[in-house]
């Protein structure tokens, strides 16, 4: 059935085909690790292999609360502000609509989503994934998997909603702990989550998520790598560069190729 068109209630922006639901479900996989205690979780890996003290202390802690301009998209790292040695994940890198938003690891069915999407008021959301161009034995080394995912809601306030409901679910999650990190933006948290070991290695792996606030945007950075080069560093890292662009202290450009343009606003 047809929705209607209300512009004066949007909900979510349409920006993707649905063909990237399926990659969505994909990606779930890595984005919600440690969700069902199924995967890593520390079986078999040395639990005594210790992680780099954080040392990230840049950026502004409170401050301003913006509301900036769609789309999602041009606040979230490019390729060209990663490490090098690192690629985009084609198929794990989209602007999102509402069904990918509410099949993501934020919610427990897609019902739960669209009704919690229509109470924050979410415009737009996008994702894009980093792989080390040598994939597992580059981590093995110090490389590292990255996740950005920015989402923006129509006001501040929808958007502490949002991210009040995020951070209390991440630190629910079986297996997940808070992390040691500098705050940032309005809100932050990090959390650590132990993974299994990295390919026919004995290197213990780990998940870092940041997340945080600032004005009307949700930002969620996670990162995977090997235990001994892995930080929250990594991750608060990249939030800085997500947050520069939402304070305008840094350009905020569109990827290319740009997402599939918005088709239409969801009303209520």
């Amino acid at each position: 059935m047809a929705r209607r068109r209300r512009p004066a209630q949007p909900v979510l922006v349409l920006l993707a085909g649905l063909a990237v639901i399926a990659a969505a479900a994909v990606g779930t996989l890595l984005l919600a690790s440690g969700g069902d205690g199924n995967s890593g979780g520390g079986s078999g890996v040395d639990t005594n292999v210790k992680e780099p003290t954080p040392a990230s202390t840049g950026g502004l802690a409170g401050g301003p609360e913006p509301t900036v301009a769609l789309p999602a998209s041009k606040y979230a790292p490019l390729l060209s502000e990663m490490p090098p040695e690192m690629q985009v994940n084609v198929s794990e890198t989209f602007a999102m609509n509402l069904g990918t938003f509410s099949a993501s690891y934020w919610f427990d069915t897609n019902a739960q989503g669209e009704e919690l999407a229509k109470q924050w008021r979410i415009l737009d959301g996008y994702q894009v994934q980093y792989d080390p161009v040598g994939l597992a034995a580059q981590v093995a080394q110090g490389g590292y998997y990255a996740w950005a995912e920015v989402y923006l809601f129509e006001t501040p306030a929808g958007a502490k909603l949002a991210y009040d409901y995020l951070e209390g679910r991440l630190a629910a999650r079986k297996g997940s702990e808070r992390a040691q990190a500098k705050p940032l933006g309005n809100q932050s948290a990090a959390f650590r989550y132990l993974g299994p070991t990295i390919g026919t290695t004995d290197i213990p792996s780990v998940y870092h998520r940041f997340v945080f606030r600032r004005g009307n945007a949700v930002v969620a950075i996670q990162t995977f790598g090997a235990v001994p080069y892995m930080s929250t560093d990594r991750a608060r890292e990249l939030a800085l560069l997500v947050d520069a662009k939402l304070l305008g202290e840094a350009p905020a450009v569109e990827p290319t190729p740009i997402p599939t343009p918005a088709i239409g606003v969801i009303g209520n």
